[in-house]
């Protein structure tokens, strides 16, 4: 139980995130400031993408992993 309690606010916060993300590129893409047949555009999805998936990683990283690196292991 106590696990899932550490996942519930990361799959709030990155779930949100995804979401508002998805809808500026979908409004960036229907408003024709984003096209996917740019080489630059393609870049800066991709590094948005590149960007959430490491810090989500990093995250769940300091969430999981961090609190056994304390002497005495998590509370």
């Amino acid at each position: 139980m106590d696990d899932i309690l550490r996942v519930w606010p990361i799959v709030c916060q990155f779930g949100v995130g995804a979401l508002l993300g998805l809808v500026g590129i979908w409004g960036g893409m229907r408003g024709g400031y984003v096209n996917l047949r740019n080489p630059a555009d393609r870049r800066v999805i991709y590094v948005l993408i590149g960007g959430y998936l490491g810090m989500l990683a990093l995250a769940c990283a300091f969430t999981f992993w961090a609190p056994d690196w304390a002497p005495g292991g998590a509370p």
